[in-house]
Order: C-alpha cells, then structure tokens, then sequence
C-alpha cells in the first residue's frame, strides 16, 4: 500500500477496535470477563456461600468444612469478518468514525459478542474438575409463554425467581428484543409513572427499570421458535466472557483481488453460565 494508505489504515485499526471493546457490544459489560486467556479452554470458578455455625461449649473443637468451588469450562472460539474494498474505494472514509464501513465493523463484532453471551446464558454449561460434566438451564428457572409477549407479571416473576436465589443485591440485567420493549412500553404501569425514564429505550440505550439493567438486543442474536422469543433475566456474577484475544482489525492488499484492500477483524472468545441460579428465560409469544 503506499503511504497514505498505511496511514490511513493505522487509523482505522486505534478507531475500530478500541470502540468495538467500549460501544459495539451491549452484553459486555453485564457479565464478568476474564482476560488473558492462553489455551483454547480454560475455567472459571465460583465459590458457594459460606454458612455460619454456632460454637456451643468453650474452648470446642472446630469443624472445618471444605470450600464448595463450582469450576465452568470455557471453550474459546476464534471468529472474523473479511470484506473488500475495491481500488476504486475511497479508503480515507476509513479514518472517519462515522463513516458506514466503520460504523459496520464495530457493530459486526459488537453482535458477535453479544451472541456468543445470549447463547451461553441458555445453552449447556459444562462443570466439574475438568468440566466434563454438562449441565441444562432447569425448567425452574424458566418463564413460560403463557400466550403472552413480554409483560410486567412475567418480569416479576424472573425477578421472584432470582430473589428466591438470593440474588437481591447483584447486579441485574434484562435482556430483550424490539417486540417486547413494544409490549412493555404499552404496559399501563410504565407508560404513567416511569414513561420518561423507559422511553430511552426507544433509541437503543440502556436503562433501568424494577432495579433491572434493560438492554435491548439486535433480533438477530435471540433464538425465536415458533412464536415464542425466549428473552434473559440474569445476574452479572452468573455470567462468565473469556477473552484469549480482543478485538482486532487490519487491513491489508490482496493480489489474488486485484490488490483490493481486505478489512479483516478477528477475536477469540467464549462464555458460560456460571451459576444456573443467577440466570431466568423469559418466553414470549410475538403475536400475542
């Protein structure tokens, strides 16, 4: 590439991946992530509460119990995104973070994160010493359709479901597509006293609502069978992203292209539940 092509692509690479980490996921930051991972697998653990007992007579013996640690397996996965600019392209538009190409592969790798959470919080998660134990999100923590989209009488019942885990004080996250914001924002609790506050939704960002973090996913990352969108209600520490590479991005010239300028974005990265207590689906009819 000649000098200003150089220049130009250095640019891109310190616009898109530093803001594909910080804006083009929405899921990210809702769960706890682990960075610097070296192997295509690796664990994450979770300690079981502690319970307090009494001590009775003087000077008794103390009985010691062994700390209950959950591992989960992590398997990472690397995963990338090629386009090609042609010779006649303009590959200044690259050096603008508004511009559509950039604005694209931010949100290409942002969806791809956030597919890699959405799947792992109702998909099999493995557990054991050398996590080779598989296990399913229980029936018990599910919201059944009940021929209804997303209402509040289905919200309090995932939140009930995380209280009765004893999740009341962790940070919560509600996890929904376009259909149920509509249906939430035609609900008559919200639309009086905390319209204003939930209308930001609307614009794609996040929000509170019932002590809950609201984040509105693209309805290409959530699974719909049938009628039914199955949405997430979960607690950040049930939740687990390893990162063995961030988000990358360069560009290079292809002679097999006619020397057209290939847009390359890679990463490696996997998630897991990490407590089947923290994490509630949500099924709702979109027909309904």
């Amino acid at each position: 590439m000649s000098a200003p092509d150089i220049i130009y692509a250095k640019q891109y690479g310190t616009i898109v991946a530093p803001l594909a980490q910080q804006m083009g996921s929405k899921l990210r930051n809702t769960v706890v992530v682990k960075t610097g991972v070296q192997a295509e697998e690796t664990y994450m653990d979770q300690l079981s509460a502690f319970d307090v007992k009494v001590k009775g007579s003087r000077l008794s013996q103390t009985d010691p119990e062994a700390i209950d640690v959950a591992r989960r397996r992590i398997a990472l996965e690397d995963r990338y995104i090629a386009k090609a600019l042609d010779k006649s392209d303009d590959i200044r538009t690259l050096a603008d973070p508004t511009s559509a190409v950039v604005q694209s592969g931010i949100f290409g790798l942002g969806r791809a994160i956030d597919k890699i959470i959405y799947d792992a919080a109702r998909g099999t998660a493995y557990t054991g010493k050398v996590g080779g134990t598989s296990v399913a999100l229980p029936s018990g923590q599910k919201v059944a359709v009940g021929s209804t989209n997303m209402t509040l009488a289905k919200w309090l019942s995932a939140i009930d479901i995380l209280n009765g885990n004893d999740y009341t004080d962790e940070d919560r996250v509600l996890v929904i597509g376009s259909s149920q914001l509509k249906s939430l924002l035609n609900t008559t609790e919200i639309k009086s006293a905390d319209y204003n506050s939930v209308k930001a939704l609307v614009n794609g960002q996040i929000n509170t609502y019932l002590g809950c973090q609201v984040v509105r996913i693209s309805n290409t990352i959530s699974v719909k069978s049938g009628n039914s969108r199955f949405c997430l209600l979960y607690a950040k520490k049930a939740m687990g992203l390893a990162i063995g590479e961030d988000v990358q991005s360069r560009i290079t010239e292809e002679s097999t292209l006619h020397f057209a300028k290939q847009l390359y974005f890679s990463m490696s990265m996997g998630a897991s539940r990490l407590e089947e207590t923290g994490v509630v689906e949500i099924a709702c009819d979109e027909t309904a």
